[in-house]
């Protein structure tokens, strides 16, 4: 388990834990200003913040302290983890309000209006009364997950974000090529910008047929194919992308 689960979980999956979404912890800390903030100047402030790390980490003796401030960000503010079809089921089903909105993500990249961004109660309520809200909609549970399992067979994954750790406000479902926090993941190279799951892929080798399906579609060169045989490495985030595109059925998540 990760240090999330033992701090805000009990031991067991934290973004489970009905606790992180509760109004009660949304209304503590400031969070709303800090909401309001970030989808109000998502644009603006991600430029800013990208162009002061990229000078800072041109400078030796600042280097070390700004990749920490990245840690720390991407820890107590806006901390996010890859979680399987079933967690992110699971998790629609925990909140009283689930939304969707258009993602800010390919609004920025591509000037794309794609409803993609799932939202939970307060989280969704504070984007509701901003100038431009998004355009957010209200789902039901079955709508929720035809929402999930439809993005999943575009390839992408989901992944659950809190607003001021551990309040948990939203899952975004994603491609690498679509999708700010990957490209900063990328970028920088640092590891809590997206938080590996809690499983991981195992493919059975007497069903594979060495496709590549798999190698394919993984976000993260988690899969290579060896002597026509699909083999999991240890980028693999436990995502399960993979197990919908394999035509043999060989390939399941585990816990690690």
């Amino acid at each position: 388990m990760c240090e999330f689960c033992l701090q805000h979980g009990d031991g067991k999956k934290w973004y489970l834990a009905h606790e992180n979404y509760v109004k009660k912890v949304a209304d503590s800390d400031n969070r709303e200003a800090f909401i309001r903030d970030f989808f109000s100047n998502y644009e603006k402030n991600y430029q800013k913040s990208v162009k002061m790390v990229d000078i800072a980490l041109q400078i030796p003796f600042v280097r070390e302290y700004a990749e920490k401030k990245v840690r720390n960000f991407f820890t107590q503010k806006h901390a996010g983890q890859v979680i399987s079809l079933e967690d992110a089921i699971a998790i629609c089903g925990i909140p009283g309000r689930v939304s969707v909105i258009d993602c800010p993500c390919r609004k920025m990249l591509f000037n794309k209006s794609e409803k993609k961004c799932i939202l939970f109660g307060t989280t969704a309520e504070i984007v509701e009364n901003l100038p431009d809200n998004l355009h957010i909609l209200d789902l039901g549970h079955e709508d929720a997950i035809d929402l999930l399992t439809s993005v999943e067979t575009e390839g992408e994954v989901h992944t659950i974000w809190t607003f001021k750790t551990p309040y948990i406000g939203a899952i975004c479902n994603c491609r690498n090529t679509e999708c700010l926090l990957f490209h900063l993941k990328t970028r920088y190279s640092v590891p809590e910008i997206i938080r590996k799951g809690h499983e991981i892929a195992s493919i059975n080798e007497s069903l594979c047929n060495g496709c590549g399906n798999c190698q394919k579609v993984c976000q993260f060169q988690g899969i290579v194919i060896e002597n026509y045989k699909a083999k999991v490495n240890h980028n693999c985030h436990g995502c399960g992308i993979c197990r919908r595109f394999c035509p043999e059925g060989a390939i399941r998540l585990q816990a690690f």
